[in-house]
């Protein structure tokens, strides 16, 4: 199905969304995926029932227990193979197990029970007069049910049956006519599961009234996004090399995560070196520990859930790719980018005479994803959440900061900015006293040759650089910021909610790093941009131990002390990181 033919159903057709879709907790891009025929997302031929692979955020006072033992209840449980981790439950489910099982226990419950009564009592006859607009709904208990309120409960039925019936009709090309269609719905709606006992409501304090949403578990149900990557000469634009002689700055302490493709661990950039002779030798590895996180669902076994919740303690080990002694590591990864990425982090070969930001870090490999570049939302909020267990396990901040230098679409029409999950598991992250540190995203730029006045996008920040807490970066030049301002690509703000982004730049343009396979090689994207500032924040922590497990407080110092470069706010945040300045500030 067209995306313009559902949106038009979905959000309606006026300048305004209407009510529904605005506070539908199954996210238009859930629909969206539905709507397609089973061939096209690469299904079994001719299977009706395809399944997508959802995530459901889980209101974190009920937990994620009440999900999973429905789904097991339902028998669901092999064929949905659904993982929980944290307040986050992921899980591959057709059109008729989310509208059965899962909508009762989101806010559309009240829609759904009349819709399934309608098919109960009246079938298809029901059904098509509700599609007509005309559904009579039985009045309530609640003391300030009215007519009105009742109308208003009609309209959103018919809605939500209308958006049904026109994601069936998309997804199923082999039913013949209208009356097919709400024919598979009515059979639809027949398996709905409608708990006996009420949803616990919501405590409401002082007396006040409840938000009657709360008072179900499912917040929100929204696709597992695919995620891709959004790259020295540019030390001295930042005064790394500066700050370094000036403080001699050890950043040897600190321990830094990279959350992207993966690093080529045989690098010789990525190892300690004894520079005291007339030769450099090279010693071990900086790369303290390695897990493979891609594809995370289908790698953890069933011995490291309980209850299909994941336990970190066991899970771990698991997904742990770092050699023991005397083994080989492992091979490189077949993409380039977290190799790259790390190097300007920390990368050192003085053979070559490359150097990164910090070049003696203590670097954690966290791969999500796989040798074509490509992953999910998913994998990232679990390697989020490993890097917090790190720490909670170890009692010190192992890993005080993390690099996440890659972009999950936002639809700013469908989910609200800063709160899908990988934007929630950042910010819990940086709560926990870590500095998260994303790239704003490549989206700045919509043409190909040369503007014409409408191709340059603002509101094109990605996830999770819409997340609140992180140090969102953007792309500048790498030798020349003043005279060359802001990256084409680089992703502008606002946030879709109105929020100021960037919050900073950095060089990212034609940005030397080491690739796989022993070489060095130029990129540019606002992916290198947020490693700069990576580098410069762990700096600041290397100097300033006193800032470690203080993310807010870096992020405000290196905001504070960035150098303007007289661009606009939403192009520059606060402008050009300063590193000898940060550090000079404290």
């Amino acid at each position: 199905m067209d995306r313009a033919d559902l949106s038009a159903v979905f959000y309606g057709e006026g300048p305004v969304p209407v009510l529904w879709a605005t506070y539908c907790p199954v996210h238009f891009d859930v629909w969206l995926a539905f709507s397609q025929p089973p061939d096209d997302r690469g299904d079994a031929s001719g299977a009706e029932q395809p399944r997508r692979d959802l995530i459901l955020a889980i209101r974190e006072e009920f937990g994620v227990e009440q999900v999973l033992d429905r789904l097991q209840s339902r028998a669901l449980t092999r064929a949905c193979r659904p993982i929980a981790a944290g307040s986050f439950v992921a899980a591959q489910l057709t059109l008729k197990e989310l509208v059965s099982d899962m909508l009762p226990l989101t806010s559309l419950a009240g829609a759904v029970r009349v819709a399934r009564e309608l098919a109960l009592d009246s079938g298809t006859e029901g059904i098509e007069a509700a599609l007509a607009g005309h559904v009579r709904t039985p009045a309530t208990s609640e003391i300030h049910d009215s007519m009105e309120r009742r109308q208003e409960r009609g309209r959103h039925v018919t809605w939500l049956l209308r958006l049904l019936h026109r994601v069936v009709d998309g997804s199923r090309p082999d039913l013949d006519g209208h009356e097919a269609v709400t024919a598979v719905l009515v059979d639809m709606l027949d398996a709905v599961v409608i708990d006996g006992t009420p949803v616990r409501r919501p405590h409401a304090p002082g007396g006040r009234g409840a938000d009657r949403r709360q008072k179900y578990p499912v917040v929100s149900v929204t696709t597992n996004r695919p995620a891709t990557v959004a790259v020295v000469r540019s030390r001295r634009t930042i005064k790394a090399d500066a700050a370094e002689q000036v403080f001699s700055v050890d950043t040897a302490s600190i321990g830094w995560a990279v959350v992207d493709s993966g690093i080529d661990p045989r690098h010789p950039a990525f190892h300690d070196w004894d520079t005291t002779g007339p030769v450099p030798e090279q010693l071990e590895s900086r790369i303290a520990r390695a897990f493979d996180f891609t594809d995370v669902r289908r790698t953890l076994g069933a011995d490291v859930l309980v209850g299909g919740l994941v336990n970190w303690a066991a899970a771990l080990p698991s997904l742990d790719t770092t050699p023991s002694p005397g083994q080989p590591p492992r091979p490189p990864p077949g993409d380039q980018h977290g190799t790259h990425i790390a190097g300007i982090i920390g990368g050192w070969w003085p053979e070559l005479e490359f150097r990164g930001i910090c070049p003696r870090i203590r670097l954690y490999d966290f791969r999500v994803l796989d040798d074509a570049g490509a992953g999910d939302e998913f994998s990232i909020v679990t390697a989020l959440q490993a890097i917090r267990h790190l720490n909670e396990q170890a009692g010190r901040f192992i890993v005080a900061g993390v690099n996440i230098s890659l972009s999950v679409p936002h639809d700013v029409a469908g989910h609200s900015t800063g709160w899908t999950p990988v934007c929630v598991e950042c910010d819990r992250l940086t709560r926990s006293g870590v500095v998260v540190v994303t790239a704003a995203g490549n989206s700045g730029f919509a043409g190909t040759a040369r503007t014409l006045g409408a191709d340059y996008r603002d509101i094109s920040i990605s996830d999770p650089g819409n997340a609140e807490s992180v140090i969102t970066v953007g792309s500048t030049h790498r030798s020349n910021p003043h005279r060359h301002g802001v990256s084409y690509f680089s992703s502008r703000g606002p946030t879709g909610d109105g929020r100021p982004k960037p919050d900073l730049v950095a060089p990212g343009e034609d940005i030397d790093g080491p690739i796989p396979g022993e070489g060095i090689a130029a990129m540019h994207g606002t992916s290198q941009a947020a490693a700069h500032v990576s580098g410069a924040a762990a700096m600041l922590l290397a100097r300033h131990r006193e800032l470690l497990g203080r993310p807010e407080r870096v992020k405000d110092i290196l905001c504070a002390t960035a150098t303007d470069l007289a661009r606009e706010r939403h192009f520059q945040g606060h402008g050009l990181v300063d590193v000898l300045r940060a550090i000079q500030s404290v």
